[in-house]
Parts: structure tokens; C-alpha cells; sequence
């Protein structure tokens, strides 16, 4: 619900806005956030349910997140049904012993641009936060606790760790200037990334949704992802679409040559009826 509450409070607020005024921003600005809720995510999910030391952090830690404190018996009883749970539930990410790699990989590949981005700018789209920043910061918030990807984060990327920790509480930031350049090195890797399996992986979703089919598959790092379709996503793609659709002449002919050469063109003029279902 982050991106209607978001637009909501936009329209009934003045200042700090998170939407840059630039339409050409704002869509690069909302297919970074859904990236971040729609294919982030399953680095998020993955990370804590797939190695043994983040189910045993994650089992420990979140039933005590509850109004009520725990005994330890309770604890470790509550502990164990929750974990078994989320455990049988990394089919609905895609994540199993084939895929994780890819979904690791991926994620290797997002937080080292970051990273990279990080040295020399605030945020995301400038020296001020846009909703992507939100988008992409609620996972990261527990991929920089669970203890695989904390110490992958804290040993190898130390910008991004700080950015986390700062991001948390922005009350004070001064409004900064948003970065016009639609086409910074940094988002140009990120819109590789999401024509690589954040937008087929959410189209593919789709075909399967309009097929009637239980699961979908498809292609991506040479590998084979499959999983659950999920109508929630098929309606985030919708909403991408039609915000690309919806661009003025100026803002889509600035957007077409990044998007072009990245390989998110296709996709994002498409009827979104690319993947195969299984």
C-alpha cells in the first residue's frame, strides 16, 4: 500500500515532496520503487529463510515482535512454526538451491552500483529522496540486519551500510536538488537489472495470470525461475505500463534512448504478454 499512500499525501501536502516534478523522472522514480517491492524483495525473503544462521537470527528474533513479551519456551515453540512456515513459503519468491544464485547475483550487482552511486550522491535521483529511495530502503532495512547479507553489506559495501542507518531517519534533511540526468551510470545499470528480471519476470507473471495457469517460469542468468503467479504483481506491471503509456512527447523521447539501449524499451511498450507459462 506504500505507493497509493504515497501519491495520497503527495496531493495533500506541500514540501519535502518525494516525486520529482520531472515527468521523466518521476517514472524512472516509480519503476525503481516497484522494482525494490516487486523483485528486491526476494533477495530480502531469500537471505533469511535459505541459510541456517539467518533462520535460526530470524526465528529468534521476530516472534518476540509482538505486544506481548515471551518466555524462552514460548519463544522457541513460536520460533519454530514461524520459521517452518516462511521456510515452505520461498517457492512463492522463486528461491530454491537453482535460482538462489541468480537471485544473489542480481542483488550483488544492485548493491555494488549502489554503492558506487552512494560515494558521490545523497540519494538515488539526486541530493533528495524520491519514493524509489523508500522503495529500495525497506529491504535493504533487513537485508543489513539478517547476518548473511549484513556482513556481505558491512564488509564489502560500508556506503551503502551508513546509508541504511542514516535513511532510517531523514526528519531532518534539508530538501536537496533532484539530478536531471536520466541517463547517470547508475541507473543505467539498475535499468539493465530490471530488464533482466525485474520487468520478465513480472511479465511472464502476467501471461501465466492470463492464461489461467498456476505458475509461471522464465529465463534469466541462464537459468530457469519458476514460481507461483501472483495477481498483485500482474497489477504493479499494469500500473508501470500505463505510467510509461501515459508520458507526454518531451518525456518519453528524453527516457527512449536509456531505456532503448538498456533493453527496457521493449518491454515497457509491450501489452506485457512476454513469458512463458508452465
Amino acid at each position: 500500500d506504500s505507493t497509493p499512500l504515497i501519491r495520497r499525501f503527495e496531493g495533500q501536502f506541500e514540501g519535502r515532496s518525494i516525486r520529482p516534478p520531472s515527468p521523466a523522472l518521476a517514472f524512472l522514480d516509480s519503476l525503481i520503487e516497484d522494482y525494490g517491492d516487486e523483485w528486491l524483495t526476494k533477495a530480502m525473503f531469500h537471505y533469511r529463510w535459505a541459510y541456517r544462521q539467518d533462520i535460526d537470527h530470524a526465528a529468534g528474533v521476530l516472534p518476540s515482535c509482538g505486544p506481548a513479551p515471551l518466555g524462552d519456551d514460548a519463544l522457541a515453540a513460536m520460533g519454530k512454526v514461524f520459521s517452518e512456515r516462511q521456510i515452505s513459503r520461498l517457492r512463492y519468491v522463486g528461491s530454491n538451491a537453482v535460482t538462489g544464485p541468480v537471485i544473489e547475483d542480481s542483488y550483488v550487482r544492485f548493491v555494488d552500483l549502489l554503492e558506487t552511486h552512494l560515494k558521490q550522491h545523497r540519494f538515488l535521483l539526486g541530493n533528495r529522496p524520491g519514493a524509489g529511495d523508500f522503495g529500495v530502503f525497506g529491504q535493504l532495512t533487513q537485508l543489513a540486519t539478517d547476518p548473511t547479507p549484513q556482513a556481505l553489506m558491512r564488509d564489502l559495501y560500508p556506503w551503502l551500510f551508513r546509508w541504511v542507518q542514516i535513511s532510517d531517519d531523514l526528519s531532518g534533511e534539508v530538501e536537496g536538488q533532484w539530478d536531471e540526468d536520466v541517463d547517470s551510470p547508475a541507473l543505467r545499470a539498475l535499468l539493465v537489472e530490471c530488464a533482466t528480471h525485474y520487468l520478465p519476470c513480472l511479465m511472464a507473471n502476467a501471461a501465466a495470470l492470463r492464461s489461467g495457469q498456476a505458475t509461471f517460469h522464465y529465463r534469466a542468468g541462464g537459468v530457469e525461475l519458476s514460481q507461483p503467479t501472483d495477481r498483485y504483481q500482474a497489477k504493479c506491471l499494469q500500473a508501470v505500463l500505463s505510467a510509461f503509456a501515459g508520458l507526454d512527447h518531451e518525456a518519453r523521447a528524453r527516457l527512449e534512448p536509456v531505456l532503448a539501449e538498456t533493453g527496457c524499451y521493449s518491454l515497457l511498450t509491450s501489452d506485457g504478454s512476454e513469458g512463458v507459462a508452465a
